[in-house]
């Protein structure tokens, strides 16, 4: 059995759109039979993964209609995986740092264009693991897509991530600011002396990175004052 995007996929969505909070709504569609979905969980990646719990499930003999409403229901179920937490000032803090390729990477930075509509958007990235001869090709393609995804405030960490911010400069003209930080404090004391009311931050890594630190500090200071 197939799933995925194209017309022909055995399982597939239909009609795909994120709502406010970036959470995606489409139509399950299994041959004739369809039904509606809208997941609990932030980013367009996680049609993917709803799309192959559905395969599973219809395999197993479920209806197009039960499949719909548990995809519906289903909720995270581990941390540091998009995970909106929004502070008492507005700012938007997206934690995404639990791991990072280039498709997860590319995922997340269309995702929070949605979630920004508008807003000052901060991406703080690390680098990610394990490309070996693609790691440079890979973060400045990243970097690149930084300037197509609505970013106002591009944050590199770490010196591994340097090509990310190299791709952003490779955009003539691109309107956003790059900065780069050498670790997390360094991170989360730009972070404190920039953000604004309403402002939207995510943050992606590879877990070497350790960016859910600076996620975790943004809070607790919010939280203390």
């Amino acid at each position: 059995m197939s799933y995925g995007l194209a017309p022909d996929a055995d399982v597939r969505a239909e009609g795909i759109a994120l709502d406010e909070r970036g959470r995606p709504r489409f139509t399950l569609a299994i041959g004739e039979d369809t039904a509606p979905v809208s997941l609990r969980l932030v980013g367009t990646h996680q049609v993917h993964n709803a799309l192959a719990v559905a395969a599973v499930l219809r395999e197993l003999g479920e209806p197009v209609t039960a499949i719909a409403a548990a995809l519906s229901e289903a909720g995270p179920v581990s941390r540091w995986r998009m995970e909106v937490t929004e502070r008492p000032d507005g700012v938007t803090i997206v934690n995404d740092a639990y791991n990072a390729n280039p498709e997860s990477m590319s995922a997340a930075l269309r995702t929070l264009a949605t979630l920004a509509s508008g807003r000052r958007a901060f991406a703080v990235l690390g680098h990610m693991a394990e490309l070996g001869s693609a790691h440079r090709t890979e973060h400045e393609r990243i970097g690149r897509l930084v300037t197509e995804s609505g970013v106002d405030v591009l944050i590199t960490v770490g010196e591994q991530a340097a090509s990310i911010a190299d791709g952003a400069a490779s955009v003539a003209d691109w309107k956003g600011e790059t900065v780069t930080v050498a670790d997390v404090t360094e991170a989360v004391a730009v972070l404190k002396e920039r953000l604004r009311p309403k402002d939207i931050v995510m943050l992606k890594g590879s877990r070497v990175a350790g960016l859910e630190q600076v996620a975790e500090q943004l809070i607790d200071v919010e939280a203390a004052e």
